[in-house]
């Protein structure tokens, strides 16, 4: 019986070649979505997770805007808290290239004067240079595929505002966090808020607490003393926050993915409905030959189960790419 079936099954393949691989595609087309949606939704959330860890190293917690930014006078009261050890602001801003179209940078503001070691200030970069000029560091794996050294001037807009920058040094980022991204770059805060953003705000302040400190107390204090305008978050809050904000886009994009899927076994359904009816002579005479019920359904069965396999075995590899 088994040989019967292999030698059917490419029979009916050379008759209904196209609609044997419409079939397959179907059914790992629809695999291909499932399975890249959910690659697509674990990546973006290791990313944001990878960014936070990259440019706010080991900070307790996060003073963040309840809307977009906040006055950069709330700065000092964080600093002047009873348990906060260290404190510096971050301005971040999405800028895209001149010479590129649909291609942006994630830059980060941050104060280098700040007394507290960043995640990568002891990369043994020499971070001074932005007192001279618009200055900018930014990841050799993107400064390789642009052609980038250090010294080669970029311009950069955000809305209406353009800017010269010079590129002033290689952090790798994805050595502190392996997931971050590769358009992260950092430059002073002073002059991307004068030359990108808006003078006088910024979009976060992390703080390091002192040892021994009631992580849940100072978060408290600092939302009566600072008021409904911020936010305070841990790291791990900011995480859930992200991965909440995307699930109902996940669940969107998954319904669609299934519906691919769906499609996929419908053309599965639809190929076998027709191949019975072609085929009722055989099963007839197969029967009269002595073939039982459960042996016509096996070789019915085991086509169906082929071409999804095949499907399947298709749209794995075609969802990781």
């Amino acid at each position: 019986m088994i040989r019967y079936f292999l030698k059917v099954f490419s029979n009916h393949f050379r008759q209904g070649r196209t609609l044997f691989l419409l079939s397959v595609f179907g059914v790992a087309l629809g695999v291909a979505s499932v399975l890249s949606i959910q690659i697509i939704n674990h990546n973006a959330i290791g990313a944001f997770s990878a960014g936070i860890e990259a440019v706010s190293g080991e900070a307790d917690l996060s003073v963040l805007s309840s809307t977009h930014t906040f006055s950069e006078d709330l700065y000092p009261e964080v600093l002047s808290l009873a348990g906060v050890s260290a404190a510096w602001p971050l301005y971040r801003i999405d800028v895209s290239l001149a010479d590129r179209k649909n291609f942006f940078l994630e830059i980060i503001g941050v104060d280098f004067f700040t007394t507290t070691l960043l995640p990568w200030s002891d990369s043994g970069e020499d971070f001074s240079q932005f007192l001279f000029h618009p200055w900018v560091a930014v990841n050799p794996s993107l400064a390789q595929e642009m052609g980038w050294s250090v010294g080669d001037s970029i311009t950069v807009s955000s809305g209406s505002q353009k800017a010269d920058l010079t590129i002033g040094a290689l952090v790798d980022f994805q050595k502190i966090s392996p997931l971050a991204s590769r358009k992260l770059a950092v430059m002073d805060i002073g002059q991307i808020q004068a030359l990108l953003g808006v003078r006088g705000q910024i979009h976060q302040v992390d703080i390091q607490l002192q040892e021994g400190v009631d992580r849940g107390e100072v978060a408290r204090q600092l939302r009566t003393k600072l008021g409904p305008s911020v936010r305070v978050v841990t790291p791990q809050q900011r995480e859930q926050q992200a991965a909440s904000l995307m699930n109902s886009f996940r669940l969107n994009l998954t319904a669609l993915s299934l519906i691919s899927l769906f499609v996929g076994v419908f053309l599965v359904h639809t190929t076998t409905q027709a191949g019975l009816v072609r085929r009722r002579s055989e099963f007839g005479l197969l029967r009269s030959l002595g073939a039982t019920r459960g042996q016509v359904l096996g070789i019915i069965l085991a086509e169906v189960i082929t071409l999804g396999l095949l499907g399947v075995l298709l749209g794995l590899p075609l969802g990781y790419w």
